[in-house]
């Protein structure tokens, strides 16, 4: 754990915070001066994204390395941040996912998912609320999906887990309601982070592209509504339209349209793995 500056102010905490969305999360919100609790996995150098942040913006860092998959090492991360830090903002944005046939998913894999997207965003929302409910203003935002909306083979888990983060945090946010603590879920279509997504993505066609917006753009978007009182936030006209689509579309149908898309895609896959392979 490494920490620039002192603890006596408040402190935004983000999870997933190394690179791609929770990156870019840690950008929008220091350039609103607002100080930082970077977590990311060991090793991912998070430390140099908070030097590079504090040179930037003149805040305070802190950065955690933690495996939130592991219940010891999530309950004991929460414990120190509760003990030295006043958060008033929790940014949950860790999550995993993938195409896959589910057949061929390890269980470790699909243990990976549900530990990660639904335990650890539970948790650490539970032992970092009696934080967060001592503040006149406090937020809670939780990274979900337009995958939450509903089932998309091949990759079955991870829709199935960011409906939780859904749902969660719109029982939540009801039951907070009263209290100064917000909680907005934020529903991001495909996003553009670095040229093996990109490389996925156009594998699955124009409907596979639909909505597909960069990890900066959609961070802005995020903020800002959450800021201007949103508790649901889709990033991107394309996707709000997405939704209302899903809305009217039979689910047969598009099941039916998914499936072609993924199946596509892990053939192409399959194909290049095996041009790879070959050449090796």
């Amino acid at each position: 754990m490494k920490t620039i500056g002192n603890n006596k102010d408040l402190f935004t905490l983000i999870t997933g915070a190394s690179a791609g969305l929770g990156k870019e999360l840690a950008t929008e919100f220091a350039r609103r001066h607002q100080n930082l609790i970077l977590v990311a996995l060991p090793g991912s150098n998070l430390h140099h994204v908070c030097d590079e942040l504090t040179s930037l913006f003149g805040i305070k860092t802190v950065s955690i390395e933690c495996d939130l998959t592991n219940e010891a090492a999530l309950d004991e991360m929460a414990g120190y941040v509760s003990k030295n830090f006043s958060v008033n903002q929790l940014i949950n944005n860790a999550g995993m996912g993938g195409t896959m046939r589910f057949e061929e998913a390890s269980c470790e894999y699909l243990d990976k998912i549900i530990h990660l997207n639904i335990r650890a965003t539970t948790m650490l929302t539970r032992l970092l609320l009696p934080e967060l409910v001592k503040h006149e203003k406090a937020m809670i935002i939780n990274i979900a999906s337009m995958a939450a909306f509903g089932p998309i083979p091949y990759k079955t888990i991870y829709p199935a887990s960011k409906a939780f983060i859904y749902s969660f945090s719109r029982g939540l946010a009801s039951e907070l309601r009263g209290t100064g603590v917000k909680v907005v879920v934020v529903n991001p279509g495909q996003i553009n982070t670095n040229p093996e997504v990109t490389s996925r993505i156009s594998c699955q066609g124009f409907l596979g592209r639909i909505g597909l917006l960069t990890a900066s753009d959609i961070a802005c978007s995020a903020i800002s509504a959450a800021e201007n009182g949103a508790e649901v936030v889709i990033p991107g006209i394309l996707n709000k339209i997405n939704r209302r689509l899903i809305r009217w579309i039979p689910e047969m149908i598009r099941l039916y349209l998914l499936e072609k898309i993924f199946r596509r895609e892990l053939s192409i896959r399959e194909i290049f793995n095996t041009q790879v392979m070959k050449a090796a």
